[in-house]
């Protein structure tokens, strides 16, 4: 029995040790419930392959599912990242070309980075053809106001600063 005690602690400290090469903390706790199996073994509670095997399967399960979230809370592991969610962050303040009509109760379509979008509007009706600026997004639709001639051209003079 000694050979299969001395088998689950260099496998449990294997599997701990993959811990560095396999982030995630899951092979942490498989390892440690295989070093828990050999120190049952031991100590005369365990006997045998199959009972030795049924004891890692179950200590495995509840070391992960009872422990991993509150070791998470205190170690970080590497598969956190910090990242902007709102990929069209960029896209607020540009002024588009309205594709359809967009109205005040129904809405419309303008042209945004080389496709149409849906748009409606909080304050007045914006003709086809006219510009309008992207206030914000819900979803997939925009939510635009209309442009007049003097924001166009500030908008202009913004570009050639850019330039």
């Amino acid at each position: 029995m000694d050979n299969i005690a001395n088998f689950w602690l260099a496998f449990g400290i294997i599997l701990m040790l993959l811990e560095f090469l396999l982030p995630g903390m899951v092979v942490v706790f498989l390892g440690a419930a295989a070093v828990l199996v050999s120190l049952a073994m031991g100590l005369g509670l365990l006997e045998g392959v199959l009972s030795s095997v049924t004891a890692w399967f179950i200590s495995s399960i509840v070391l992960t599912l009872g422990l991993r979230g509150v070791v998470l809370k205190f170690i970080p592991t590497g598969d956190v990242s910090v990242a902007v969610l709102d990929e069209q962050i960029d896209s607020y303040g540009k002024i588009v070309s309205v594709a359809e009509e967009v109205g005040l109760e129904e809405g419309g379509r303008i042209f945004f980075q080389g496709s149409t979008w849906p748009a409606i509007t909080e304050k007045e009706h914006i003709p086809k053809g006219a510009k309008a600026r992207i206030l914000t997004r819900l979803n997939v639709t925009f939510v635009v106001e209309p442009v007049n001639e003097i924001d166009l051209l500030e908008d202009d003079l913004e570009k050639q600063k850019e330039l």
